[in-house]
Order: C-alpha cells, then sequence, then structure tokens
C-alpha cells in the first residue's frame, strides 16, 4: 500500500503515524509505538522486526538525504527556518545538517558496508570511496564498535596527508600551518559528532610536540608565519604562543574567520577561528594594498578543520615572494611545498621508512 503523508501542522508531528499507520503482517506502527495484532506467527513478527530495525537504521540516512536537498535550492534558503520552525523541528536544525553531512560524503556502496549509521558517520571525511568501504567491511568482520572504528582509521591517519612528499628540506620565508591542536576533553557535542572532537579526525600533537617541530631550522632569516588555532587553544598556556616563540617567531597580528555556521561549544556557539600572523626578523608584507580585512566571512565546509583556499590566496597577496611551506597540509599545492601530519617526515631518516 502507497502512503501518502497528510499535511503536518505545526506541533502535530508524532500524529502522523496515528492518522495513517504503518501496517505490517503483525503489527501497525504508530507514533513511538508498535500495535500487535492478533496472534502473529514467528516469521511474520520476524519479518516485521528486522523492517523495523532497517527503517531505524536507514532513518538518518533517509533526513541526511532529504537535508541535503535544501541545500541544492536556493529558493528555499529564507524559508526553510520558518518551515522547521511550523512543524516544530527548528531545534532540530544542527542534527539534520550532521545527517546530511554524513549522506552528502558516504556513498551508497559505503552505507551498504556499514554496520550503522553511527559507523558511516566516522568515515564521513575521509575522501576515498575505497577507503571507506575498507575500514567499514574490516569493521563488519571485526564487530568493531564505532570506537574500534575511529582508533583503526587514526593508525591509517598517521601516515602521510600528501601523497609522495619528500623530507622537509630548505629553507622557506612563508609559512602556513594549522597544527593538529590536542584537545584535553578530546572535543565537543555528542559521541556521533560529525564535525566536533577533532580527535576523530585526526591523530592530535600535544603543545610539546609542536614546539620540538625544528620549523626554526627551516626558515629563512627573515619569515612570517600564519598559524590556525581555535578560541579554546588560543587561551590554554601553554599553547600557541609558546609553539610560536619554539618556532622563532613573535606574534604580531591576526586574522578572525567567521565561519558563518556555528560548532555548538561548551559555553556559547562557536563559529570563529584565529590565524595569527608572526614573523621572524624584518618581514613586513611585500604588498599591503589593497588593505586585507582583519574579519573574513566565509562559509565553512562540512570537513572537519579543512580551510578555505581565500586564506591561501590572501598569504599569497600579502607576501608574493616565496618560497612558500604548508604544514599539516593536506593536498598538493602548485608552488607550495606541502607536508602533511606525520612528524617523522621532518627528519631527514625518515626518507629510508
Amino acid at each position: 500500500m502507497k502512503l501518502v503523508p497528510p499535511t503536518v501542522q505545526a506541533g502535530k508531528q508524532f500524529d502522523l503515524f496515528d492518522e495513517t499507520p504503518i501496517q505490517l503482517k503483525a503489527c501497525r506502527l504508530h507514533a513511538r509505538r508498535a500495535v500487535i495484532v492478533g496472534r502473529p506467527s514467528l516469521p511474520d513478527w520476524t519479518s516485521d522486526f528486522l523492517f523495523v530495525h532497517a527503517a531505524n537504521e536507514s532513518a538518518p540516512f533517509w533526513i541526511g538525504d532529504l537535508w541535503n536537498h535544501t541545500e541544492q535550492r536556493d529558493d528555499w534558503h529564507e524559508l526553510l527556518p520558518q518551515a522547521l520552525a511550523d512543524i516544530g523541528l527548528d531545534l532540530e536544525a544542527e542534527t539534520f545538517r550532521k545527517c546530511g553531512y554524513v549522506a552528502r560524503n558516504v556513498s551508497d556502496r559505503a552505507r551498504a558496508s556499514a554496520q550503522s549509521f553511527s559507523h558511516a558517520m566516522v568515515v564521513a571525511d575521509l575522501t576515498n570511496e575505497a577507503d571507506q568501504v575498507e575500514l567499514l567491511e574490516e569493521s563488519k568482520r571485526e564487530h568493531w564498535t564505532t570506537r574500534d572504528l575511529r582508533k583503526a582509521k587514526r593508525r591509517r591517519a598517521r601516515t602521510p596527508v600528501v601523497s609522495g612528499q619528500a623530507v622537509l628540506d630548505g629553507l622557506y620565508r612563508v609559512i602556513y600551518a594549522d597544527p593538529p591542536w590536542s584537545y584535553n576533553d578530546s572535543g565537543i557535542i555528542t559521541d556521533n559528532d560529525a564535525y566536533g572532537r577533532a580527535e576523530r579526525h585526526y591523530p592530535s600533537m600535544t603543545i610539546e610536540e609542536l614546539c620540538a617541530l625544528p620549523v626554526k631550522a627551516h626558515t629563512t632569516p627573515n619569515a612570517v608565519l600564519f598559524l590556525w588555532t581555535t578560541a579554546p587553544i588560543l587561551l590554554t598556556k601553554p599553547g600557541p604562543i609558546e609553539v610560536i616563540d619554539a618556532w622563532g617567531f613573535k606574534p604580531k597580528t591576526g586574522i578572525v574567520w567567521d565561519k558563518v555556521l556555528h560548532n555548538f561549544g561548551h559555553y556559547v556557539s562557536v563559529r570563529h577561528e584565529h590565524l595569527i600572523i608572526a614573523t621572524r626578523g624584518s618581514c613586513t608584507p611585500d604588498r599591503i594594498t589593497p588593505m586585507i580585512d582583519s574579519v573574513q566571512t566565509i562559509r565553512r565546509s562540512d570537513v572537519h578543520s579543512q580551510k578555505p583556499e581565500e586564506f591561501r590566496r590572501i598569504i599569497e597577496q600579502l607576501y608574493t615572494e616565496g618560497p612558500y611551506l604548508e604544514i599539516f597540509g593536506r593536498q598538493p599545492v602548485r608552488g607550495w611545498s606541502v607536508f602533511g601530519n606525520d612528524p617523522r617526515l621532518w627528519a631527514k631518516e625518515a626518507a629510508a621508512s
């Protein structure tokens, strides 16, 4: 039987199933309850149970696919908040957005391999479908929990991010770094968060480990450093200032990135990050005009910690002469030496590994 859902009225979303219950072999499904009909056989009960279980696991993907449709509808952007409020779901928008992130980034093939939506969420930030499927298939064979799966993903992440990169060598004038800061609480929000908890997305490094990296040995006497940090890390001690000092630089100023979309925090909803500008020796910008605004409003992506390329263009606009080095990079960039998140690559001995 084809079910045609009635029009939803404000605050009445859970009345839908009472108006149009789903009739299965052994039961009728109402809002938040199943009513057994008669005395069903075990095969009928099993069939219904499998249906309900499959629906439970599929629902977050359904929500994500439906939500992602809204991202493609320019004509809905102003109407959607009110539409959600009208049906009493406006407070769930962040959850729907996370479902959309997973649905958008996990392919049908990977979804079929996932033990659960939570498992799919763990691999959603992997850009290669084969990597997603391989990890999810292994997780299914080994009966991994989501925690086990995250550990396995982190182990793999300890290999270089940038394929084919060499060991660090030479001297650089412009340094761009997005360190994998370690948070004492491993992040925020819930265990199923798609955008929070840094430890789920990359192997972090402590302040001491970051300070020990020989950046100073690979910078010219006159150099500039652009260093990303978040609000919580900015206020820690030791923190970014100690790292900047250990790398041979002195903080001068910075840029605030307004990410537009919010991330829930412990105290406030955070939608900004800091790009600290520090120098070594004398290294004022090569080109100061047009003057760069200290607040850059650029909508963030759904990929954890990914920074907009607009900031690289700002750096190149200010400093027209390199050599340019990006630390903890994610992909090769023309005109830049890019190194990933494996600290072993900072030693020449790693060349033989």
